[in-house]
């Protein structure tokens, strides 16, 4: 039997549901007229120049990313905060880590095209206006991949986000730079673009012949075989890629029909049982 919840326990978790939504709201309406002063804005400058000395003339954007590691059932989330300085032809990437409200900026990295072999920049804009830049670098073997966005909005909206900044003109800024930057780098490491595109098609070949295989030998478990033959067929490199199909494609395509198969023979004789 169910035991009915008395009214002061529903009064009680209603009146902690409303103050956490009131809090919610000034936090959030706080954070917005935050974004006006520049306060945040000014103290970012103050932390690039500081490990900066005898530079001038650069502008400055607040730049972040995070990524996430699954083991198991848990899920470990990671945030990275930069300052980007950057002018004509060069930008510096400076990590930034945090003690309370102090900025800590760390060593700075110089980036130019001598010392990138890969730059990939993606824009989100809404209504033809600019919102993020989306930024991946590699070194010249393309590896090390450096990953950023920048937002022209930024809120404290919770411990892991230190800034309230709008950064509207410098984003715009950015994204010119950026650009330029990712087409001179384009132009001038076409080889390790090419090499980076035959490593991963070996690579491909490579997993899918494996996945292929196994596909094969776990058909007669079904669900194994179809997730092995799937996740195989989603390595492979396509035939549009090489000309014609690769073995491991090949592979991939038997161990799902042959899981198909049996699955299919098992649910059908299943209802005749």
């Amino acid at each position: 039997m169910n035991t009915p919840k008395s009214p002061i326990t529903t009064l009680i978790v209603i009146g902690i549901i409303a103050v956490f939504a009131i809090y919610t709201l000034i936090k959030r309406r706080k954070n917005l007229a935050a974004l006006d002063t520049g306060e945040d804005m000014d103290a970012l400058k103050q932390a690039v120049a500081q490990v900066l000395p005898g530079e001038s003339g650069y502008k400055v954007v607040y730049a972040h990313w995070q990524r996430s590691e699954s083991y198991g059932r848990r899920t470990t989330t990671y945030y990275y905060s930069y300052g980007i300085a950057f002018d004509a032809e060069r930008m510096f990437i400076i990590p930034l880590k945090f003690e309370k409200d102090k900025i800590l900026p760390q060593q700075p990295a110089l980036i130019t095209s001598e010392n990138v072999g890969v730059l990939e920049v993606n824009e989100t804009r809404k209504q033809d206006i600019l919102s993020q830049v989306s930024v991946v670098l590699r070194n010249k073997n393309g590896e090390s991949p450096v990953e950023f966005d920048v937002d022209v909005r930024n809120l404290k909206s919770d411990r892991f986000h230190h800034f309230n900044i709008r950064q509207q003109e410098e984003c715009e800024a950015f994204s010119r730079f950026i650009g330029t930057l990712a087409q001179t780098v384009t132009a001038e490491n076409g080889e390790l673009r090419e090499k980076m595109a035959h490593d991963a098609i070996e690579s491909g070949k490579k997993s899918s012949r494996t996945l292929g295989i196994l596909s094969i030998v776990f058909c007669w478990l079904f669900i194994a075989g179809l997730i092995l033959s799937v996740i195989g067929l989603m390595a492979a490199p396509k035939p549009r890629e090489t000309g014609k199909p690769v073995p491991g494609f090949i592979l991939c395509c038997v161990g799902l029909a042959l899981s198909l198969l049996i699955g299919g023979g098992g649910f059908v004789l299943m209802i005749l049982s």
